[in-house]
C-alpha cells in the first residue's frame, strides 16, 4: 500500500472493499469478453442452422470467442487466486455513481435489444424474411450478454463489503 492508498482509506474505509469488487470486475471481464462474442457466436450459428444457411461464421466467433475468453481465464489467474490485499479503489464517487445508475442503464439496454430487434424486423428490407433472424439474434445476444456484465459488475460493487469481508475471512483460514 502507498501513502497515497493509506489517504484514500483513511478518508473513505469502503476504498478496500471498492477496490477488492473491482478488481473482481476486473478479472470477470477479462474472459466476459470472449464470452460475449462466443455467445452471440452460438446464437448467430444455432439461428443459421434452423434456417437453412450455412452457420460456419457463428461457429468461427463461436470458437474464437471461447478461445478469448479462456485466454482472459488464464491471464487473471494471479489475480483471481491472489491472497493479496487489493489496490483501494482511489476515485469513490465514480464507484457511488456507476452503483447508482447501473440499473438504469441494465433496462435501457434490455429495452435498446428489443427496440434494435423489432427495428430490424419492422423496418428493414427483408427484415422478416428468415435469412435476416441469424444476425437479429447475434445482435440481440451481444446486447444482452453484456447487459448481463454490466449487471454483475454493478451487484460486486454494490455487494463490495461483503464480499470483501468474507474473502478476507478465507484469505485469513
Amino acid at each position: 500500500m502507498t501513502l497515497g492508498d493509506a489517504a484514500v482509506v483513511a478518508i473513505d474505509p469502503r476504498a478496500q472493499a471498492f477496490g477488492y469488487a473491482q478488481r473482481r470486475v476486473w478479472i470477470f471481464f477479462a474472459w466476459g469478453y470472449g464470452a460475449i462474442i462466443a455467445i452471440a457466436g452460438a446464437v448467430y450459428a444455432a439461428l443459421s442452422a434452423l434456417v437453412g444457411q450455412d452457420s460456419e461464421t457463428g461457429t468461427v466467433m463461436f470458437l474464437l470467442g471461447a478461445g478469448l475468453s479462456v485466454l482472459g481465464w488464464l491471464v487473471t489467474l494471479g489475480a483471481r487466486f491472489s491472497k493479496k490485499t487489493p489496490r483501494p479503489a482511489s476515485d469513490i464517487p465514480r464507484v457511488e455513481q456507476s452503483i447508482r445508475i447501473n440499473p438504469k442503464v441494465i433496462k435501457f439496454s434490455v429495452a435498446g435489444a428489443i427496440v434494435i430487434a423489432a427495428a430490424l424486423v419492422l423496418f428493414t428490407p427483408n427484415g422478416r424474411s428468415p435469412e435476416v433472424l441469424p444476425i437479429t439474434g447475434l445482435i440481440a445476444a451481444a446486447q444482452l450478454s453484456i447487459t448481463g456484465g454490466v449487471a454483475y459488475s454493478g451487484w460486486l460493487l454494490k455487494n463490495s463489503g461483503e464480499l470483501y469481508a468474507r474473502w478476507m475471512e478465507r484469505r485469513k483460514g
